[in-house]
């Protein structure tokens, strides 16, 4: 089943084409013209548009090029209804950026078919990024842990240990604009699944060594505690947009050093984390402790913190493995993200959440 917008300005005919995709098993919404048709897509994004092209006021090629303007919704494929039946109109339609062209009347089985078609060439094109991706993350998975393998443990230490470094003062704000963070339920985790072994305290430890390895390894510019979270800040790349890519490794890295640690990679779907992603300005201070004389780094409360804090609670109640903005997953180079699925949830982000699935080695 599918979620289908039905745009048509005849009612006769619009209650036609909606009756026979309900009883194909797919969920209508239906539009009057196209104004209505483009409000309801961006409040709600369906899997595919069916439009007629002759409407008042905004017809179905003004349709479609405002839906491919769109970036929550630009990727939605569009058929377009129409009693035309020249080539020229039919040029025109796939010009706008129509994927599919009906002329009317049509029948039950032909509106059908060309829906069916559609959606499953949509699953198609998803599941060959999936499979890009998977060998990419494959080969650098790989590429890392020889690299790992070819260093002593004490440079590694050393290398881990000089990120830690810093020569902010006690007392002053750090601001990193624009930041990735990266928001794990990390100790919720290990205190569910090792609530049973001897030496939680130890298996804490280590659970939050090994992630913030993982995540300095992979650029972070600084980990913490908040919470039962454990946060992970990088900075911006070379070119000041956010570093995305390093932050998507990182994550991958975490999951792979917690699993290994509860109960073996193979075993990970059982130790499932629930992170967050999100992207832009972050406030960290640097407070002083009078009594010890040390300093230790604490997250400010922010907008930026807050949405990932809410995608990493949205990934926990779906059972996704990471959520993110869909504006995130379109700065990641072609073919180094799989969308496994897309959601929405009211007040964490401007547009879709995207289920990011962790590649297998």
């Amino acid at each position: 089943m599918a979620a289908i917008l039905l745009i048509e300005d005849d009612p006769h005919q619009r209650a036609y084409a909606a009756m026979v995709l309900g009883e194909s098993g797919h969920a209508v919404r239906e539009a009057p013209d196209g104004q209505e048709g483009l409000r309801l897509a961006l409040e709600k994004p369906p899997e595919l548009i069916v439009c007629d092209v002759l409407m008042p006021g905004m017809n179905g090629y003004q349709l479609v090029a405002a839906v491919r303007r769109e970036p929550s919704i630009c990727t939605t494929p569009v058929i377009l209804l129409t009693s035309l039946s020249e080539r020229a109109q039919m040029r025109t339609g796939m010009n706008a950026g129509a994927d599919d062209y009906l002329p009317k009347p049509f029948r039950p089985p032909e509106l059908i078919e060309a829906v069916d078609s559609l959606l499953q060439r949509r699953k198609t094109q998803y599941e060959a990024i999936a499979g890009t991706l998977m060998q990419d993350m494959d080969a650098a998975l790989e590429h890392q842990r020889e690299v790992l393998a070819a260093k002593y443990e004490t440079q590694l230490l050393q290398e881990i240990n000089g990120k830690w470094k810093t020569d902010v003062e006690a007392g002053r704000e750090i601001v990193i604009d624009p930041a990735v963070v990266v928001v794990a339920d990390l100790f919720t985790l290990v205190e569910r699944e090792g609530a049973d072994r001897p030496n939680l305290a130890d298996l804490l430890k280590r659970s939050h060594e090994a992630a913030s390895d993982a995540l300095y390894l992979f650029g972070a510019k600084h980990v913490l505690h908040h919470g039962h979270d454990i946060v992970g800040v990088f900075a911006p790349d070379e070119h000041g947009r956010p570093n995305v890519p390093s932050a998507l490794r990182g994550t991958f890295a975490l999951v792979s050093a917690t699993a290994n640690l509860l109960g073996g990679d193979s075993a990970w779907e059982a130790y499932q984390l629930a992170i967050g992603l999100s992207a832009g300005p972050v406030s960290l201070l640097r407070l002083q402790d009078p009594l010890h004389g040390d300093a230790g780094l604490k997250a400010v409360p922010g907008a930026t913190l807050q949405q990932a804090q809410g995608l990493r609670a949205m990934a926990r109640e779906e059972g996704w493995p990471t959520a993110v903005p869909a504006s995130l997953v379109r700065l990641l180079p072609p073919g180094a993200a799989f969308q496994g699925r897309t959601g929405w949830r009211a007040g964490l982000c401007d547009g879709a959440v995207v289920e990011l699935l962790r590649p297998r080695a």
